[in-house]
């Protein structure tokens, strides 16, 4: 079978195309319709471009400068794949730059698929031509250019004067005025391509465009009405695991991802990602950690923004520092950490249970035991729930206040002495006095280490104490200040 070939030439003054709308295509009584869409494909440059397959609808013919606008307007079967391929004669010193397809790139072949109602392509050539249009009452004067480039082979019809440039070269442009005052450059806004500032003689203009076009007024002249370029259709579309939006002018993505420009019109797209997620780069036209990208559209005709769902955990908090304690409570604080995202909260660990949780770097633990040791724990989580690695710190809590009773009290003897045996049950470590009394003259007393639980105390009492009732007096010294007495026991002593 033979293999057609489509070629598009590059169309140097760069007439507007119009939008072709999904059209049907009626194959007979009894048969199907199969969607159409239209594929604009647009070189700027000396070259080419050539398709396959070929269009469904109508016969194939070139698109050459001045022939009709529609002509670089293809129409095919919605969901084809379509290659195109860049052709250039290098021996004219020409070159291929790229597609305005992003992930084509600068291979000379890129392919395509026609989904879309409108698909706009640009081919960009080198060398691209800066035309300057001087108004009529210019009084002889010229323009320079920094950097100088070449002459142009074929200068466009009303430019009084153009340079050759490579694609995105930046070029400053100066008056050098003659005898009519200099009024300032074109300003228009159907000019997508504008030298700027527009009020001083010396303005800076970016190169484009076949050809880029830049007009200088003088005394009392109207502003130029420069040729006008083609609209391109601009599409965004969104990838990755994650979430978020994209907004420009004409674009809220979200909902509205695609939109007509005029060639070589600024746009700043911004991203937004959702809670949870994290924007991952506009995949090559803008730096990766850039929420905006600005760039001209018809270089550009399609950007991917990604994505993804955040997998990074926060740092730890810092260690937990022990706050003001008591008996039942313990405040605890730490330094805060941080997260590529944002930081939501903490949340807190008594004993490895979860005991609460805060967006404060603070928080106080409460209904706690007296006395007792906890292990504490802190860790960092944000909007998706990643969890950072705990920081942790032991505390205690406030001694529990003195408490103890008597819980016995007896008479033995060993050898030949009577002893007082004393049970005292405390909850602390301390000491204690006992005193055995008759009235209020003492008639025996020691001191001894009280342990927590139950400690048995044995007083001694002298030979010389006669056998009878006495009473028994038993003091403890309180840890926290002071002392605790505990009630009086009565004691009958045998005789000795």
């Amino acid at each position: 079978m033979r293999r057609a070939r489509w070629i598009v030439a590059a169309a140097l003054g760069g007439g507007a195309l119009t939008t072709l709308t999904v059209a049907t295509l009626a194959l007979g009584a009894g048969a199907t319709s199969s969607a159409l869409v239209t594929l604009q494909v647009a070189p700027r440059g000396p070259g080419d471009v050539s398709a396959l397959p070929l269009p469904t609808a109508g016969d194939p013919h070139p698109c050459e400068d001045g022939e009709d606008d529609n002509d670089c307007e293809w129409r095919y079967e919605q969901g084809t794949s379509v290659r195109l391929d860049a052709i250039v004669d290098p021996g004219a010193g020409n070159s291929f730059v790229g597609w305005s397809e992003p992930e084509c790139g600068t291979s000379p072949s890129c392919t395509v698929r026609v989904d879309d109602a409108l698909t706009s392509v640009v081919a960009v050539f080198a060398p691209l031509m800066l035309a300057v249009d001087l108004s009529d009452d210019n009084g002889g004067a010229t323009v320079s250019f920094n950097p100088a480039g070449p002459l142009c082979d074929d200068p466009p019809g009303q430019a009084d004067v153009c340079r050759e440039y490579p694609p995105h070269t930046r070029v400053a442009l100066t008056v050098n005025q003659g005898t009519t005052s200099f009024r300032g450059w074109n300003d228009e806004p159907t000019q997508n391509y504008r030298c700027e500032p527009t009020n001083t003689p010396t303005c800076t203009i970016a190169v484009e465009d076949q050809p880029t076009w830049a007009g200088a007024r003088f005394g009392d002249d109207p502003p130029l009405q420069l040729p006008t370029t083609i609209s391109v259709e601009f599409k965004l579309r969104k990838s990755g695991n994650g979430s978020g939006r994209v907004t420009a002018s004409g674009i809220d993505c979200g909902t509205v991802c695609r939109t007509s420009y005029g060639y070589g019109k600024p746009v700043t797209l911004t991203a937004n990602p959702d809670d949870g997620s994290l924007f991952d780069g506009w995949n090559g036209v803008c730096a990766r950690t850039q929420l905006t990208c600005t760039f001209p559209a018809g270089p550009i005709t399609s950007i991917r923004a990604a994505f993804v769902r955040d997998a990074i955990a926060p740092t730890a908090p810092g260690a937990p520092a022990v706050g003001t304690r008591t008996r039942t409570s313990l405040a605890i604080s730490w330094a805060a950490s941080t997260d590529n995202v944002r930081v939501s909260g903490y949340r807190v660990y008594l004993d490895d249970a979860v005991a609460g949780e805060t967006e404060a770097t603070a928080y106080t633990l409460q209904g706690l035991k007296c006395g007792r040791r906890y292990a504490v724990a802190v860790d960092a989580v944000d909007t998706l729930g990643n969890r950072s690695q705990r920081a942790n710190v032991a505390a205690e809590t406030r001694p529990c206040a003195l408490a103890a009773r008597l819980a016995g009290v007896g008479v033995g003897r060993v050898g030949g002495n009577r002893i007082v045996v004393v049970s005292v049950r405390a909850n602390r470590a301390t000491s204690a006095r006992l005193r055995l009394l008759r009235g209020s003259r003492v008639v025996a007393t020691g001191r001894y280490g009280v342990k927590v639980g139950t400690t048995k105390l044995r007083l001694r009492v002298p030979r010389s104490v006669p056998g009878g009732p006495y009473r028994l007096a038993t003091t403890l010294v309180n840890p926290n200040g002071g002392t605790l007495r505990l009630p009086g026991r009565g004691v009958l002593l045998p005789r000795p």
